[in-house]
């Protein structure tokens, strides 16, 4: 009865170790894609399975997932991406994705693949390649010198301005100061013009949309800004002068006495008489600086940028022949 005992006993755990044997699988056929993983790249390890694996339906766990990423274990040195169990007919392997951060062999962690049926993959290990490794370091060819970028532009930006000022030291020579000075300021005075034009457009529009009350403001800032180009366009302070004094005007840059002295005279008595000015009143004088400015403008366009000394003699002699002409009448 004893032996009977102890036979039964012996049989029931031969029985359960093979079964426990049978449920903790590990496999030698494994293999990488690519056979040579580096730290850092990512990688996909092939386990092909046995037919105790028939019976688990296929499957993909990833990490992006919530649901899957809690069945993956992660370590220090593996992190596993994506799990999939595959079934190609009687070909059942397991596709494992990961990336290592260590180099040397690495081990994955337990994989519990079905855990109704008790089924574990343990014991996977790779081995990962160093990027850093000496055996695989090799000198490479030593490399042309390397152009530092921008190295083009400021050696040919630099010889262009030297032929630059060249040009410009040997133009200064032959034109003289005294005529570099005229172009200079010709060219100020159409900018000055032009500058003028738009302001002249811009406060008509402005008058166009504005209220009775703001056309003594109006009037006031166009007197301004007139005073203040005819200071600049010829060189005289005529910020404080009146409107007689601009009979008095000397000025080659404008010969319009008679005419300022009309413009500033009805401006002053429009703003300063103690008569209500309307809207109108700052369009007729919008339109009278309008006219002084476009015949400076025209008078100007038909000067030459460029004047020869013959050219500047010819003028000379039309002034004085005009001057003369005035005082024989």
């Amino acid at each position: 009865m004893t032996k009977l005992f102890i036979a039964l006993i012996f049989s029931f755990t031969l029985f359960f170790s093979e079964k426990i044997q049978a449920q903790i699988v590990t496999s030698d056929e494994a293999f990488l894609l690519p056979q040579t993983v580096f730290v850092g790249d990512s990688g996909r390890l092939i386990v092909p399975l046995g037919v105790e694996y028939s019976l688990v339906e296929a499957f993909v766990w990833d990490t992006r997932e919530l649901y899957s990423s809690e069945k993956i274990v992660q370590t220090d040195e593996l992190e596993i991406l994506r799990i999939e169990l595959e079934k190609r007919g009687a070909v059942i392997r397991l596709l494992i994705d990961f990336i290592p951060y260590s180099p040397g062999l690495l081990i994955f962690p337990p994989l519990e693949i079905s855990p109704e049926n008790e089924l574990i993959i343990q014991d996977l290990e790779v081995h990962i390649a160093s990027i850093l490794n000496p055996a695989r370091m090799s000198l490479a060819e030593t490399a042309a010198p390397l152009v530092q970028p921008g190295t083009g532009l400021l050696v040919y930006g630099s010889i262009g301005i030297i032929l630059l000022l060249i040009f410009l030291g040997i133009a200064g020579t032959v034109l003289g100061r005294r005529h570099f000075n005229d172009i200079f300021n010709r060219i100020r005075q159409r900018y000055l013009l032009r500058k003028m034009i738009s302001f002249l457009r811009r406060l008509g529009q402005d008058c166009s949309r504005g209220e009775l009350s703001d056309a003594h403001q109006y009037l006031g800032l166009l007197s301004g800004e007139f005073r203040e180009f005819l200071s600049f366009f010829t060189g005289l302070n005529c910020r404080s002068l009146s409107a007689g004094e601009f009979l008095e005007f000397s000025s080659d840059e404008i010969p319009m006495q008679n005419d300022l002295y009309r413009v500033f005279r009805n401006w002053d008595i429009l703003r300063f008489s103690g008569l209500e000015i309307q809207i109108s009143h700052v369009k007729d004088a919008v339109k009278d600086a309008g006219e002084i400015i476009f015949t400076l403008y025209k008078a100007e366009k038909e000067k030459k940028l460029f004047s020869s000394k013959t050219d500047k003699q010819n003028e000379q002699s039309v002034n004085t022949s005009e001057v003369l002409a005035g005082e024989a009448l």
